[in-house]
């Protein structure tokens, strides 16, 4: 079974071509995403925010609850 998103490329790969790569991977996935969220009837700016806030926590609580409501 293909993967779902390409591998990385080899150890060897500089950072620059590293990066690149998992953008390129990652890039399809992440539109995807957005899209149906917008398709949902979220806004762009807020769904963008979300997904760097999940990023940026990597796991933990994306963000304080009391910013949620504001």
């Amino acid at each position: 079974m293909k993967a779902a998103i390409n591998p990385p490329p080899s150890e060897e790969a500089s950072q620059a071509r590293y990066l690149a790569a998992c953008l390129f991977a990652l890039e399809p996935s992440i539109e995807s995403l957005l899209a149906a969220a917008l398709k949902s009837g979220w806004k762009r700016e807020y769904v963008l925010l979300a997904i760097i806030a999940i990023a940026m926590n990597d796991g933990k609580e994306a963000v304080p609850p009391k910013l949620l409501h504001s």
